[in-house]
């Protein structure tokens, strides 16, 4: 028996063989194409790719590549986030570097309105850069939360059920959980 009580044949799986192992196990994962696409893609029968999904990733492996996924995208979004902030910083200098030009030309030019009008606008433009530089430098967050995951849930389920089942390991696994700061909470249907 292979790891999590899968069965092992003893010869290696086509797609381990692969130099694009990882990509596929990727594309199984996250679905991002059909077992039959990925089927017809390398060249194999559909089952071999089902059979594979089924016998060789292990929750462990589906697990991470989701959380890599996720980790990916949120990198991304903060890419995002970060480049519309250079963006408008640098709109707004550009701006004000324009009112300032005026205002020197109006000061050269010995034309007192102008320049005036052109300083209230130069400080507008400086108070909005201001705000705006104060509330993109507030720290982006991302909380994740593994208690809220189904994954968890699923863990939690099955450490209940296998309390239930026997009751002297209710109190080591509480034990253990309270030593590793995991929290420990009481359900609609019991505590653990």
């Amino acid at each position: 028996m292979a790891q999590g009580g899968k069965k092992n044949s003893g010869r290696r799986a086509i797609i381990d063989m692969r130099p694009d192992r990882n990509e596929i196990i990727k594309d199984i994962v996250l679905e991002r194409r059909t077992l039959t696409d990925i089927a017809k893609r390398i060249g194999i029968n559909f089952s071999t790719v089902q059979r594979y999904r089924d016998d060789k990733i292990t929750e462990e492996m589906r697990r991470d590549i989701l959380a890599r996924e996720r980790i990916k995208k949120i990198e991304a979004d903060t890419g995002i986030i970060n480049e519309d902030r250079m963006d408008v910083a640098n709109t707004y200098d550009s701006l004000a570097r324009r009112v300032e030009k005026l205002i020197t030309k109006a000061e050269q030019e010995d034309n007192p309105a102008f320049a005036l009008s052109a300083m209230e606008g130069l400080r507008r433009v400086l108070r909005d850069i201001a705000q705006l530089q104060g509330k993109l430098a507030q720290k982006l967050t991302v909380n994740l939360s593994l208690a809220e995951s189904k994954e968890w849930m699923t863990m939690r389920k099955i450490l209940q059920d296998v309390c239930a089942e026997v009751p002297a390991a209710r109190e080591p696994l509480l034990r253990h959980m309270r030593n590793n700061v995991l929290s420990v909470t009481e359900e609609e249907g019991g505590a653990l």
